[in-house]
Formats: structure tokens, sequence, C-alpha cells
């Protein structure tokens, strides 16, 4: 084959490749896809993706040719045209491969500024639609994309730019559920990609929207759906961590959590569990005591902390005579230790603090 022709062929593999998956973002631009990258020991009988309903599987030679071809077509559209469909497509090919790429994350910022501006109506769509393509590269079993800082920041600007003018009016159970689904965004993002620290910053940024919605407004119907929510939370992000002993990013979300339930009872439970969880089977996970440790010193569970304080301490007296482990990596011990130390100093720095009031019904 002569160097032309091998050219021209590799261009044309650069244009399919391109065209394939595009047409694949565009046919579900309203559904959150799951995009993976095939293994070299599995290639699409078409040689370029293999699609199953919302799944789709790209070789990774497919989609370099792609992001090759979506770069010349961005910056050639931009130049004559700076909100053009043409480059939004390619962007959306670009941030797949590269999702650190600063200006194209700018240009689809641009270019929801300029539609809220031009053309109010369809404001809501395009934020939705945009919610929905960085869903799908977040919460897709992609290691890279998942913990990309770009990514999640664009994320919580589009929060920024949606509760405001679609959610400050919804019903309770409306913006309940639809912080919900973020976080559920959250969780399945901290799986593909453990320690997710944007990840878990976003879900701090979520809540704290949705509690400055919650102290402004004086319906009470809402402030009970608040209260239940931050309940349902909190079982789920327990049952998340218990999951993922290893994950502190997560263990630390559950601490900023728990000052946030209404009642001691409601946070005993959820600290009872995972204490439960952890003497039952036997763990060692570092970031799993740390998390016992720091709440237990706190003073968030008041009166009810001495009880799972001395179930700790009995824990700790049983398995020292039984194993006889008195090794610096007894997080057992650290975690009894340390809590002797700093209690007292955590409860009253803590006792300074403004914390919602625990007999709030």
């Amino acid at each position: 084959m002569e160097p032309d022709e091998r050219d021209v062929s590799s261009s044309d593999l650069q244009d399919q490749a391109y065209d394939a998956l595009s047409e694949f973002f565009s046919v579900h631009e309203d559904e959150v896809v799951e995009i993976e990258i095939l293994p070299p020991a599995i290639q699409p009988t078409d040689g370029l993706l293999m699609m199953d309903g919302l799944n789709v599987g790209v070789p990774k030679k497919i989609l370099v040719l792609a992001y090759v071809k979506a770069r010349q077509l961005f910056f050639a559209s931009i130049q004559v045209d700076g909100t053009s469909l043409q480059a939004l497509d390619a962007s959306r090919v670009m941030l797949l491969f590269d999702p650190e790429h600063i200006t194209v994350a700018n240009f689809r910022k641009r270019r929801i500024l300029n539609i809220k501006a031009e053309a109010p109506g369809q404001f809501i769509q395009v934020v939705i639609r945009e919610l929905v393509f960085i869903n799908s590269i977040l919460t897709s079993p992609l290691h890279r994309q998942s913990k990309s800082p770009t990514l999640w920041h664009h994320r919580a600007w589009l929060l920024g730019m949606l509760i405001p003018i679609k959610l400050i009016d919804a019903s309770g159970e409306q913006l309940l559920a639809f912080a919900r689904a973020e976080l559920d965004a959250v969780l399945k993002s901290g799986e593909w990609h453990p320690k997710n620290y944007y990840a878990w910053q976003y879900a701090r940024r979520l809540l704290t929207r949705v509690e400055s919605l919650y102290a402004n407004d004086s319906d009470h119907a809402w402030k009970a759906s608040y209260h239940e929510f931050l309940a349902t939370c909190a079982s789920l992000i327990r049952a998340w961590c218990c999951l993922n002993p290893s994950d502190i990013s997560g263990w630390t979300f559950l601490s900023f959590l728990l000052p946030r339930l209404n009642s001691l009872t409601s946070r005993r439970r959820i600290v009872q569990q995972v204490l439960d969880y952890a003497i039952n089977l036997q763990a060692k996970q570092e970031s799993l005591w740390v998390f016992l440790r720091t709440v237990l010193a706190d003073s968030i569970l008041g009166h009810e902390r001495d009880a799972l304080i001395q179930l700790l301490h009995n824990f700790q007296k049983e398995r020292a005579g039984a194993v006889r482990d008195v090794s610096p990596e007894n997080c057992v011990m650290q975690a009894d230790t340390w809590i002797k130390s700093y209690s007292k100093e955590l409860a009253e720095s803590r006792s300074s603090q403004t914390l919602p009031n625990p007999s709030r019904s």
C-alpha cells in the first residue's frame, strides 16, 4: 500500500470512529448511558463500537481516533462560531477522552450561558441534558474520568444554575428526589474510583445547597421531608461505607452528615450499626476505625455515646486477651486509646459551635 493510501485509510477510520461515537451520544442525549473502554481481547464485530441498549464499549484505539477527529472539528468550528452545534458534538467526544480539557468544559459553560440569555425557554432542557451527559461519564466504569476534578466542578456549576430556576419552587418531595438521584451518582462514581475526593466534595456541596433551601422555608411538611431525606441518606451512606470499609472519603462524608440528623437516637443507631459491623467482622480497615474513634470522641452523640464507648472498650479487652495483639498496628487499641485521650477536648471544642438541635422534631 502506498503512503498516501495509508493516510486516506487512517482518515476514513477517524471519520467512522467519530461518527459512530457522536451518533451514539446524539441518540441517547436524554438518557444516562454507560461507557466502557474495551480490553484488547474484546473487539466489536464492526471494528468500531459494541452497543447494547444504553451500554457502549469502545476500543481504546477507536476512542483515540475519534478524539483526533473531534479535536480538528472543535477548533475549526469555534473559530467560525463560538457556540456551534458541530463544536458541541465534538466536545462530547473530547471530554470523554480527556476530561481535564478546560477549553472544552468552558465552551460548554459558555454555550449554556448564551442560551440562558438568548433563549431562556430552552435553558432548563439544555442544563438537564448537560447533567445527563456529565452523569454518563462520571458514573461509567472509567477509572480516570470518574475522578475528574474538571467534570465534578462542571457538575457543581450546573447544580448552581439549575436549583435557583427549576428547583426553588419545587415541592419538598421533588427537590429531595433530585438530591437523592445526585447522591446515587456520587455513590456509583465512588465505586468505580475509590477514595473519590471530588465526588464526595460534590455531595457536600449538594447537601449544603439543599440545607440552605430548607433553612429559608417555613413549610413544616418540607421540613419533615428534609429530615426524612437526611435519615435515608445516612442509612444509605452507612451501608455503602460498610461495603467499602477502606474508603476514607466515604467515612468522612458520613461524619459530615451525622450532626445534621435531628435526633441523638438516629445518630446513635448509625454509629452502633457501624460498630457492630466492625466487631462482628473483626474489621481491621484503618479508615473505619478512624471514623469510629472520631465520632465516639465527639459530642454529637450526647449521652448516647457512653454505652458505645463501653462496648468498644469491652471488645478491645476481649480481643487483647484472645489474640494478645498489642502491636502499634492494632486499630481497635488505637481507637480506644485515642478516644480516652481526646474525647474531652473534642467535646469542649464542639460546644462552641452551632449544631442542629437534637431535640427538634
